[in-house]
């Protein structure tokens, strides 16, 4: 039944065959399944397809085997399958990074490798910086697809904590051609960034509101109070310093 290709795209049986080997410990059948992988034309029976086989990869990774690793980092860089990310993620293994973030590109797989770089932490962080700054052969003509994943990797890199290190390298994409990731390395900017670079954001912000959407803008607003708030704190900060470096009177 699980080899049996479904023209119809229903995967509900071929699925359940999938989870009924697992259960028997029938890894090796799994296995075969996977490397079975034929060009389907008809995408109704394409997408049920890869819905069996998304299974088979994530009931396969159970046999904590280093083939079975080595097959899932195979089918993962030709085509990332939720379940085959979630069956390779499981085995956590740092080498496997490039491939999720890879799959970032694809919008399908992107939440299952976004919540697996999660799941690496600090050891991710090289690799998202890296995918964050890179525009592609072309920058003027970036797909879509690929500014995605740079918006993905970025936030992904603000969410697990920004070292004050990278900020120099964070600093250009401040007058990044993509809004979203612009505003986002603003945001990076009020927590790692020097005074020079604080000083120039109120006028960048203003810059990426004319062109904003009213979701954007919001988060615009946001960023610019925050930063009135710092330029105030920081004025207040100066008198404070000058009165506990007077001499006192005797």
């Amino acid at each position: 039944m699980l080899f049996e290709r479904e023209p119809s795209g229903l995967p509900h049986a071929r699925v359940r065959a999938a989870e009924a080997l697992a259960a028997l410990k029938a890894f090796d059948v799994l296995a075969e399944f996977l490397l079975s992988r034929q060009p389907i034309s008809d995408p109704v029976e394409r997408l049920g397809e890869e819905t069996v086989m998304s299974a088979a990869g994530r009931l396969v990774a159970r046999l904590r085997k280093d083939w079975v690793y080595d097959l899932l980092a195979d089918l993962a860089g030709q085509r990332p399958l939720r379940g085959v990310l979630m069956g390779l993620g499981s085995f956590f293994r740092k080498e496997s990074i490039p491939i999720f973030i890879n799959a970032l590109i694809e919008d399908e797989a992107r939440l299952t490798a976004e919540a697996i770089l999660r799941g690496f932490g600090n050891v991710a962080r090289k690799a998202l910086l890296a995918a964050a700054l890179d525009e592609g052969d072309n920058p003027r003509s970036e797909s879509e697809s690929h500014l995605r994943k740079r918006r993905s990797a970025l936030a992904l890199l603000l969410e697990t904590g920004l070292p004050r290190g990278y900020w120099p390298r964070v600093r250009s994409l401040i007058d990044d051609h993509d809004h979203q990731i612009a505003l986002l390395a603003c945001r990076a900017c009020l927590n790692c960034g020097t005074a020079t670079d604080m000083t120039r954001m109120p006028a960048r912000l203003s810059e990426l509101q004319l062109t904003a959407g009213w979701f954007d803008r919001g988060h615009i607003q946001e960023l610019l109070s925050r930063c009135s708030a710092c330029a105030q704190i920081s004025r207040d900060s100066v008198p404070r310093a000058r009165q506990g470096s007077s001499p006192v009177n005797a």
